[in-house]
């Protein structure tokens, strides 16, 4: 093999990064991967069980989800600062999916996670995933502060120690909720507040607190980001000691997972499919978000189609392992990078961990008191609200403001699937309102700078009469060449000097069919007035469609609105000249 033959190698995608990354681990990769693994899980043991509570699953099934997909995401995936395991926004769809389904909570869950492993694969080995980014920005913050408003809902009947059904909606919740009331577990109410400050301020205050105290990184780090741990310890150890009828968390089963034997015929699949298609949704929106936020601070390229295949295999090992469906953590993602993970094993490493707890110490976190779960869940679905995103979409448009009010209230009024539903098509409305409302710019010369600016925007006034410009700023396609073509004839009739119309093109990057035959309509209808019709600034790719024209063929096309306007005077100037000595001979040859 020649020394091109290698080099071409080494660029080409390997089929398991993981593998092909061992050639070059070093020592100091290894401590950097194993000290952030170690942080990672101790962040997340705790999180496994709560968000598997939130699931309405056994905890051990939130252990088995954070043990074997990272190990498969970092034998597929490229970020070194992921972290793939349980997360809160999948737990509660996962809980919203079982409630509809007609089978055993971890029968579901582990089809489900099989589905969404399935569609995610697809997604990436097909590279589908622009078809995702048809959910637009606002309708995911929308539908993100809805879901977390489900999710603090959803956990307040273990928060405040009672036996509330749990339901899909807020109003549901709500209704189901109040008869309890009156009887709200107080010593367990205490419990979960406490643990919610403890969390809340611990986050907020203990890395500058250790700062002040002298501890320095990476050590400051690693004792900030153990404050779960000791806020859940602490609240285990006062449930254990005080006799108060506090309620912990079920007993996980200790040992390797049992797998269940889900239905061999196709009618659950199916029945599971829509959810499992939300699921993959949101998965790889928030998994293609995380991953590149953390590629652009280490100034590293992302694949997302790698991501989507590496998270879909991470969730087929997931349901093959006794799991349920995971997702890209921000929180333990942040963990890695802040704890300077070199590598993506630094995952694999917390879920080794995950899976030491899962078979020799899980009976120990059956004194975790639910409440206290509660609190973590309910602390770490504040991160799913984006105030400074929410302000910057009101102030950038009412229309997308609008469409993010619309899909937290369907989101929390009708669930969360029809919540992202009902986001997505309001985000492809809005497009196509949007797109086929063509804005047609009457433009007048600047001469301070020196070029052609807009009337309406600009203290210009429309002085290259006889020849009027106007600029279309959208490209040209079915849905609103009609508005175009009528803008177009409204501005000329308002200017009866024009004896030309030039046309610039600088914002049009797409015709089709429909554009073509309007502009072909246009030219034909302006010259019986005889008014002649040019182009300026039309883009490269867009000049073989007047050249296959037989109607926009013959028309002129400037390099820019300038020349435009000078040659198509100078053409009117030749042609009146030629005019009036023509009325002369004629008058002559009368005898006149």
């Amino acid at each position: 093999m020649d020394r091109a033959e290698k080099d071409a190698q080494r660029r080409r995608p390997a089929i398991f990064p993981g593998i092909a990354r061992l050639h070059s681990y070093t020592r100091a990769a290894f401590t950097a991967d194993l000290v952030a693994g170690l942080l990672i899980a101790v962040l997340l043991v705790p999180q496994a069980i709560a968000y598997a509570q939130l699931a309405g699953l056994p905890p051990q099934m939130g252990l088995y989800a954070a043990a074997l997909p990272p190990l498969v995401y970092a034998l597929l995936g490229s970020s070194p600062s992921v972290s793939v395991g349980p997360s809160a926004l999948v737990s509660l769809l996962v809980a919203d999916a079982l409630a509809r389904a007609a089978l055993p909570p971890p029968t579901a869950a582990a089809m489900l996670a099989a589905e969404v492993g399935a569609l995610l694969l697809l997604l990436g080995i097909f590279r589908l995933g622009r078809l995702v980014n048809f959910v637009s920005d606002p309708a995911l913050q929308g539908f993100m502060a809805g879901a977390a408003v489900l999710i603090g809902f959803s956990q307040l009947p273990a928060f405040l120690g009672v036996e509330a059904p749990r339901a899909a909606t807020l109003v549901a919740d709500l209704r189901a909720l109040a008869p309890y009331m009156t009887r709200v577990h107080l010593p367990t109410l205490a419990v979960g507040a406490a643990a919610l400050l403890a969390l809340q301020l611990g986050g907020r205050f203990a890395p500058a607190t250790l700062w002040r105290l002298g501890v320095r990184p990476p050590w400051r780090t690693a004792l900030a980001k153990c404050v779960p741990l000791i806020v859940l310890m602490g609240a285990a150890l006062v449930a254990a000691a005080l006799p108060l009828g506090i309620a912990t968390a079920p007993r996980p089963s200790q040992g390797l997972p049992v797998l269940p034997h889900p239905p061999l015929g196709a009618g659950p699949w199916i029945a599971l499919l829509p959810s499992a298609a939300v699921i993959a949704i949101v998965i790889f929106v928030n998994g293609s978000a995380v991953s590149k936020s953390l590629a652009g601070r280490r100034r590293q390229s992302l694949d997302t189609s790698r991501e989507a295949i590496a998270l879909g295999a991470g969730n087929v090992a997931a349901a093959v392992s006794g799991g349920y469906p995971v997702d890209v953590s921000m929180s333990r993602s942040a963990l890695a990078y802040d704890s300077n993970a070199a590598t993506p094993f630094a995952s694999a490493i917390a879920g080794l961990v995950v899976l030491v707890v899962a078979l020799f110490f899980a009976a120990a976190l059956a004194y975790l008191p639910r409440a206290a779960l509660s609190a973590l869940v309910i602390g770490a679905v504040f991160g799913l609200v984006k105030p400074a995103a929410i302000r910057s979409t009101f102030g950038h448009s009412r229309a997308e403001g609008a469409i993010l009010i619309l899909t937290f209230l369907a989101t929390t009024g009708f669930g969360v699937q029809w919540g992202l539903a009902a986001g997505a098509l309001l985000g492809i409305a809005n497009f196509l309102w949007f797109s086929s409302m063509p804005r047609i710019t009457r433009l007048g010369y600047q001469a301070d700078a020196r070029h052609y600016r807009s009337v309406d925007r600009a203290e210009v006034e429309v002085d290259s009469l006889p020849v009027l410009v106007l600029r279309i700023d959208r490209s040209l396609y079915f849905a609103n060449v009609g508005r175009c073509e009528d803008e177009i004839l409204r501005l000329i009739a308002r200017h009866p000097a024009a004896r030309a119309l030039l046309v610039d093109m600088k914002g049009v990057n797409e015709i089709d069919a429909s554009g073509i035959a309007m502009l072909e309509r246009l030219v034909d209808h302006l010259e019986e007035k005889r008014l002649a019709v040019a182009f300026a600034v039309v883009k490269t790719p867009l000049h073989r469609y007047f050249e296959r024209s037989n109607d926009l063929r013959p028309c002129r096309i400037y390099e820019d609105v300038e020349a435009g306007v000078d040659a198509l005077k100078a053409e009117l100037d030749r042609i009146g000249r030629m005019s009036v000595e023509e009325v002369a001979a004629s008058a002559q040859a009368a005898g006149y």
